[in-house]
């Protein structure tokens, strides 16, 4: 009697118990491989032949690889970045631009002509697509009404977005005295750009015919690399070769940055490969196929069962830590009566170790 009154005491007024999986996690090991993989991330393979590069994660806000990205180097076409920024920030790209002769400076170009009347947009299209400087000087006439004057903006803009290793000296990216960045100020100026729609659909053309000049990317990723989406290159010989590559790792948007190398598509590659083996993103969720666990009973014995709701969450994990990930439910059942098909059953916990990292509502249902 006096247990029963004991288990009265703890049960009335509190509701129905919260139940668990288990006691908690099991504590892992980590294995010779996963030691080697903590070792290796971060720095890039040692094939590579880019004097700085830098990997990074939009969605995780993380960068995943990095070296000398704060070095300053000769930016070449890159530079065009910097003109896109401009023209996109000050709109009004319906408007009209007579080509002149100054603007065909030779080197890559859209293929325009003198007395040429483009829109600003149609400019800006050969301005990333095939790399035209004559396209960066027509538009940093039509931004500035000067070339030099265009010239100060970019360097002005520089300073306001915090780009302390960049300095330039013309529109388009030719080799010249003080025009420098880095891989982490281009990292930056890429993701300002990525926040204009027409931006991302430029730079993720292969090739296009715009105001009659057929256009093709310098980048050569573009259809060649699995779900690379972007975004410009850049070459000159003190630079060598830059890339700042664009590629879409399963819905979440990765950046490359490389500068200083002498096969950029193979840095490019062998960059994004070093990401995938060290860092990813898992999709959790318990699947949909049923086991015992999912079973509960109500109180007349009704065979009922739970599952997660929601939009199934998403983390960014490093690979020697993705064993460690667990689902922990704490079931939390309705008191009788109050059962029904959407109930609440307590909570999906997502852990990592001892630490809860996502978490999921746990509702009824019946098949």
């Amino acid at each position: 009697m006096a247990t029963l009154a004991l288990l009265a005491f703890f049960l009335c007024g509190f509701g129905p118990p919260t139940l668990l999986d288990r006691d908690g996690p099991n504590p892992q090991r980590l294995t010779v491989g996963q030691l080697r993989q903590m070792e290796q991330a971060g720095r890039p393979p040692e094939t590579i032949t880019a004097q700085a590069v830098l990997v990074y994660d939009v969605d995780a806000d993380r960068i995943l690889i990095q070296s000398n990205a704060g070095v300053a180097r000769a930016p070449a076409s890159l530079t065009k970045l910097m003109t896109a920024l401009l023209i996109l920030e000050k709109g009004g790209l319906e408007q009209r631009v007579v080509v002149e002769r100054e603007d065909l400076v030779g080197e890559s170009t859209m293929g325009l002509s003198a007395g040429e009347l483009l829109t600003a947009e149609e400019l800006l299209w050969g301005l990333l697509i095939p790399s035209g400087n004559d396209a960066a000087m027509a538009l940093a006439r039509h931004h500035s009404g000067s070339v030099d004057t265009f010239v100060q903006a970019m360097n002005q803009r520089a300073q306001a977005r915090g780009l302390t290793e960049t300095a330039f000296a013309n529109p388009h990216g030719f080799d010249a005295d003080g025009q420098i960045s880095s891989a982490q100020d281009m990292l930056t100026l890429t993701r300002l750009l990525w926040a204009y729609p027409l931006f991302r659909q430029i730079a993720g053309t292969a090739s296009a015919t715009v105001a009659g000049h057929p256009l093709v990317s310098t980048n050569q990723l573009l259809g060649t690399f699995p779900n690379a989406n972007g975004v410009k290159t850049g070459t000159t010989t003190a630079a060598g070769q830059n890339l700042v590559a664009g590629i879409d790792r399963g819905g979440h948007q990765l950046f490359a940055v490389i500068l200083g190398s002498q096969d950029r598509y193979f840095d490019a590659r062998a960059l994004a490969v070093a990401a995938d083996n060290s860092f990813a993103w898992a999709n959790l969720g318990s699947g949909p196929r049923l086991t015992a666990l999912d079973r509960v009973y109500d109180a007349d014995q009704k065979r009922w069962f739970v599952r997660a709701e929601g939009e199934t969450p998403a983390l960014f994990l490093p690979a020697w830590e993705r064993q460690r990930l667990s689902p922990y439910r704490r079931l939390q059942l309705p008191p009788p009566g109050l059962w029904a098909a959407g109930a609440s059953a307590g909570v999906l916990e997502w852990r990592m170790g001892g630490e809860v990292v996502a978490t999921q509502r746990l509702v009824l249902y019946l098949p």
